[in-house]
């Protein structure tokens, strides 16, 4: 089956104005906004734990002298302030306890896109079950996170190259979700199959994702836009148009794979038919001329 650009994505933003793309929706939004309070919490940990260390040592033993090393404790100290001014979602927290969180939030959100994935993928909107979201949840969620690392670092290394092959394995491994997610698929399976189910949709596949990707600006347009008025609201706003746009992002991908032709079973519809074995003349009830050859 073809693969339909216009029909991904309007059946990608039916399903997020549904019910269970806007339960979606707000769970990417609240992961982005406990993202922000551990990011901003280990900036300023960071920034206090490396004043705290400058502040503890001589100048003797920094190898400076009195009025340098006066110059360097006041520069600390106002890149200190500058950070606490521009992290107002702070909490105390140490640094590892905010480098842990982030770390967590990482694989709940990688959770959440799998059920996302599940979700959409269902023929009809709401007739998702809880089996479906939570049947082997952990080892998709393992599989799903460490395949994006692989996946991304592919990219990069491969963006450093004229840009062109990162975008190529970007597009080749599109639906490397689907197939974890879907299929129970681990994370190498996923991404050969996602590289073969492309095959002959990479062009389609490309365009539903630069969509996407031109569509998700619109986080940044939009913090830019209230931030001006209020930083903290601009952060709010950020996370909820960025969780819509998130959930978005992953039903119309999710409408795309469906779309190809992936059948119950776990594997692509091809559309040509497997080959049939030649048939053995010789495989029937000898007859008398059989006999005199």
């Amino acid at each position: 089956m073809g693969l339909d650009i216009g029909q991904a994505l309007r059946e990608g933003a039916s399903r997020t104005a549904g019910r269970n793309g806007l339960l979606v929706a707000a769970v990417f939004a609240g992961i982005a906004l406990l993202t922000t309070v551990l990011f901003q919490s280990l900036l300023i940990a960071a920034a206090e734990s490396a004043l705290s260390t400058f502040q503890s040592a001589s100048p003797q033993e920094l190898g400076l002298a009195p009025a340098e090393y006066d110059d360097a404790i006041t520069q600390f100290e106002t890149a200190h302030e500058q950070v606490r001014s521009n992290a107002p979602f702070a909490v105390d927290l140490s640094a590892g306890i905010a480098a842990a969180g982030l770390l967590v939030l990482a694989i709940g959100a990688e959770a959440v896109s799998i059920a996302a994935v599940r979700v959409f993928a269902t023929d009809e909107p709401g007739t998702a079950t809880a089996d479906l979201i939570t049947d082997n949840a952990l080892l998709a969620t393992l599989n799903g996170f460490v395949g994006k690392i692989v996946v991304w670092g592919l990219i990069l290394v491969g963006s450093l190259f004229l840009l062109v092959p990162g975008v190529v394995l970007a597009v080749l491994f599109f639906f490397l979700r689907q197939e974890i997610a879907i299929h129970d698929k681990n994370f190498v399976q996923g991404m050969a199959d996602s590289w073969r189910v492309t095959k002959g949709h990479r062009v389609e596949v490309f365009l539903v994702g630069a969509v996407l990707v031109i569509v998700s600006r619109f986080e940044e347009v939009t913090s830019a836009a209230i931030g001006v008025v209020s930083t903290p609201a601009g952060t709010v706003a950020a996370a909820v148009v960025g969780g819509l746009l998130g959930a978005f992002g992953t039903a119309a991908a999710t409408r795309a794979y469906v779309q190809i032709g992936v059948d119950e079973g776990g594997d692509a519809t091809d559309d040509a038919e497997p080959d049939e074995e030649p048939k053995d003349p010789y495989d029937a009830a000898l007859s008398a001329d059989d006999l005199t050859r």
